[in-house]
């Protein structure tokens, strides 16, 4: 099972960030996974056989000034909903594995419409330091790694997918 979603919190900090932005990407970002994710778990040990999950974060999972307030939160939060998963579930043969991009060509940025100016700014200073975006043939090449018996021994491990940025 894949969670694959994601929405941008228009990189609003938490000076600027209202309730309803938070519950809106909270929402998307790691409660949709939640779900999803407590619903294989359900499914896989009815079956008997193991299972593998994969959620897809960030690099915002990782570090502090990729996006905003809410997503980064969010990103975070699904990397420590999957290694409790993995940890959890380990005995049962239940796998769950995250894959963090950086920038990719995809359309997340679409919901962006009206950036946070302080946000946008500080966010800002680091793209310069991005090798290379990503594409999301390459994030699905990596999930079809993760769904594979090649890497059975990869539980609870977060492979990030940023072309060397978060290496610096």
């Amino acid at each position: 099972m894949v969670n694959n979603a994601g929405v941008m919190d228009d990189f609003i900090p938490i000076g600027e960030l209202t309730n309803e932005k938070w519950n809106q990407i909270i929402a998307v970002n790691l409660t949709g996974p939640m779900y999803s994710t407590r619903k294989a778990v359900q499914v896989f040990q009815k079956q008997g056989n193991g299972g593998n999950i994969i959620n897809v974060a960030s690099i915002g999972g990782l570090c502090g000034g990729r996006a905003g307030t809410a997503y980064t939160s969010s990103k975070h939060a699904m990397i420590g909903m999957s290694k409790n998963t993995a940890y959890m579930y380990a005995a049962e043969k239940i796998r769950c594995n995250v894959i963090a991009p950086g920038g990719v060509e995809t359309e997340i940025g679409v919901g962006c419409s009206n950036p946070s100016k302080f946000g946008y700014s500080r966010m800002a200073l680091g793209i310069s330091l991005t090798p290379r975006m990503g594409t999301s043939m390459e994030i699905a090449k990596i999930a079809l790694f993760l769904a594979s018996d090649e890497s059975s021994l990869l539980n609870g491990a977060i492979l990030t997918a940023d072309a060397g940025l978060t290496a610096y």
